[in-house]
């Protein structure tokens, strides 16, 4: 029975997703406001069924708690780059459902979708790609080169708050630098111990999961009603959609920055599996932190 659903789920996506661009077609209000929310997850359905399709595992099938962890964790990970956003004001949203639960709704659903459309994508795309063709060098994890990183990533983080309008790029660089040494010394997952292996694999998927993942935000943000537009400093020309051409180079660190945040807490997420209390607890904070975002972005990132 199970299977049979996570086959079927190709074919729900596919008439979910065309249905969808109907309504939006037709010019029904309602879909023009959640049309970038259900074209998301009616791909995540889409990929999900591929996935299991071609390789006989996929995260639903594996663990729908997993999953969920997922979607609901993706807003936190969202959520850090929106309060970076309050200091560079690269984007704001527009024409965004006055009603505010309706709109923050909207900011969590849509921000839900981000780790699993990319962990789905990536795992499609690494089920294509050959570890020996893609093998590049090896990279040791020297106590040395880990610091440098880990150091580089709080300098680009000071950079990009301080002078917000010459240094915003670092912004979706930091990350990357600063969370790759943290999850090696915690025994996480990370690319580097892929590369110390010689293996690219994962980290080639990732980087063209980045490209995919931010050709369709910006594809399916441009036809919705409710949408986001970009301003960027000296960058702000040649548009594919509403993006600067130059800002999706930005896609491919992100793409990395969402791996490793995603590895971090999820490693957190499963030393907590028994502790009941305090994962309520956590669940309870990182709530309040949702809605005190929300409330950020309404305030500085919409125009109303």
């Amino acid at each position: 029975m199970k299977e049979k659903i996570l086959r079927l789920n190709l074919y729900f996506g596919l008439f979910g997703l065309m249905f969808s661009a109907l309504l939006l077609v037709l010019q029904i209000s309602f879909m023009k406001t959640w049309f970038f929310c259900f074209s998301w997850w009616f791909f995540i359905l889409i990929m999900d069924s591929l996935n299991f399709r071609r390789r006989k595992a996929s995260p639903l099938s594996d663990s729908v708690k997993n999953f969920l962890f997922s979607a609901f964790i993706s807003v936190l990970v969202w959520l850090v780059f929106e309060l970076f956003n309050l200091r560079v004001k690269n984007w704001t949203y527009h024409d965004l459902p006055a009603n505010i639960l309706e709109r923050w709704l909207g900011y969590f659903v849509a921000y839900a979708s981000v780790i699993p459309a990319m962990r789905e994508i990536s795992l499609f795309v690494q089920s294509f790609l050959s570890k020996k063709r893609l093998a590049l060098f090896r990279v040791r994890g020297a106590p040395a080169l880990l610091k440098s990183w880990f150091f580089s990533g709080i300098i680009l983080i000071i950079l990009a708050l301080t002078w917000p309008r010459l240094f915003f790029p670092f912004g979706w660089l930091c990350f990357i630098f600063l969370l790759e040494p943290l999850n090696y010394w915690l025994k996480n997952e990370t690319f580097l111990k892929d590369l110390e292996k010689r293996d690219w694999t994962r980290f080639w998927s990732w980087l063209l999961t980045g490209l995919v993942a931010g050709f369709l935000w910006e594809f399916w943000n441009f036809w919705a009603g409710s949408h986001w537009e970009y301003s960027l400093p000296y960058l702000n020309f040649w548009r594919v959609f509403q993006m600067p051409v130059f800002g999706y180079t930005g896609f491919l660190p992100f793409a990395l920055e969402v791996f490793a945040l995603y590895q971090l807490l999820f490693a957190l997420y499963k030393k907590l599996q028994r502790k009941v209390v305090l994962k309520s607890i956590i669940i309870i904070l990182l709530l309040l932190f949702y809605a005190g975002g929300f409330y950020l972005i309404d305030t500085f990132s919409l125009i109303r």
